[in-house]
């Protein structure tokens, strides 16, 4: 492997490492700057439609993350190929969120992998697809969507 493809490769994994630390974050700006206009979503397997969103689209869908006290969404098994201009990266994915409201905690937690399509654009790595592939849920779908049901309520007010 050559220099440049050595720096190509950790380019593409800090871009996914970004995407991560962006959702977490909740911040939407850096996101939007991490992602092409307009990205391919696919998150069919956990339940969620997708398709080519504006940018401003899929932050507006990740706002639900308002809700929980926390999120972390962790990758490991990273696997860029890099081929020119345009890389795909593969990894597990650990999504984790974490809501305390009163005496009731909820947990939503999705394991499985992801798949981002990657285009360089002006020197900088940019995602222009990301898919989820989900492999399951700890505490099983109710659980889940009972977390996710409360979160979005709780959104609004905690933007």
């Amino acid at each position: 492997m050559t220099s440049s493809a050595h720096e190509d490769d950790l380019a593409v994994i800090d871009a996914i490492h970004s995407w991560c630390a962006a959702i977490d974050g909740r911040d939407w700006a850096a996101l939007e700057a991490l992602i092409t206009d307009p990205i391919l979503i696919d998150y069919s397997s956990n339940g969620t439609t997708g398709g080519h969103l504006a940018a401003s689209e899929w932050t507006d869908r990740l706002r639900v993350l308002h809700g929980f006290d926390k999120t972390l969404h962790m990758v490991s098994n990273v696997r860029p190929h890099v081929d020119g201009d345009a890389a795909i990266c593969t990894s597990y994915v650990n999504a984790m969120h974490f809501l305390m409201d009163g005496e009731e905690e909820f947990h939503a937690h999705a394991c499985g992998q992801y798949r981002h399509d990657l285009i360089r654009i002006e020197g900088r790595w940019r995602i222009k697809g990301a898919t989820f592939l989900l492999a399951g849920r700890q505490g099983g779908h109710k659980e889940f969507d009972r977390a996710f049901a409360r979160a979005r309520e709780l959104a609004p007010q905690r933007m």
